[in-house]
């Protein structure tokens, strides 16, 4: 089955949303954030970003299980912090994990202003109550364990166009390569047939 789909999640500041931007732009899909929609949700009810565990559970399972629905159909790009692991079992879903240097992730999110501005207790903070989260809700293991995902980036040195490119890559080398063999396929079918 070729990929029809993208799926990219991360860390905090990891670069999942500049990178799933940028693919579903260059690919002409489809772009949905669930970090998006939860930086609105939390900021329209006064959460502070690292206290996910203030949005009530019914909601995020809501945005959740809207986001794998969406991924289980075709010609979409999501980026949450959770959808690899939902999209774990898609074979047509381009699972994409992306990490960086906790250390240099810090840099990047204490630096930027145009969402929002966080400090490094912040950060981990976030990090530990999407972890909580998670294992309350749906299962007491890693959602960012390599294993779910086709693909993991080191962005630590990469610039986002190198990210990007890679990721291409894999999505058109996964559908370049079905393309091939079906042809093979028909090729033989067809010698087979004329003998």
């Amino acid at each position: 089955m070729r990929f029809t789909s993208i799926a990219i999640s991360g860390p905090v500041a990891s670069g999942t949303t500049t990178a799933a931007k940028s693919v579903a732009k260059k690919l002409g899909l489809e772009y949905k954030s669930a970090g998006d929609f939860f930086r609105k949700y939390m900021l329209k009810h006064n959460i502070p970003l690292h206290a996910h565990s203030q949005i009530p559970n019914d909601i995020d399972q809501k945005v959740d299980r809207d986001l794998t629905t969406l991924a289980d159909g075709s010609g979409v790009v999501i980026e949450g912090r959770y959808i690899g692991y939902f999209t774990r079992n898609m074979a047509h879903v381009l699972k994409v994990l992306l990490t960086a240097d906790e250390k240099i992730r810090i840099k990047r999110a204490t630096e930027r202003i145009h969402t929002h501005t966080e400090t490094a207790q912040d950060i981990k903070k976030r990090e530990d109550e999407n972890d909580a989260k998670f294992r309350k809700l749906y299962a007491n293991e890693n959602f960012l364990d390599p294993n779910f995902f086709d693909l993991v980036i080191d962005t630590t040195d990469l610039k986002p166009n190198k990210v990007t490119e890679q990721i291409l890559r894999k999505f058109s080398t996964h559908s370049i390569n079905l393309v091939s063999t079906l042809s093979n396929i028909e090729g033989s079918t067809g010698s087979n047939s004329k003998k």
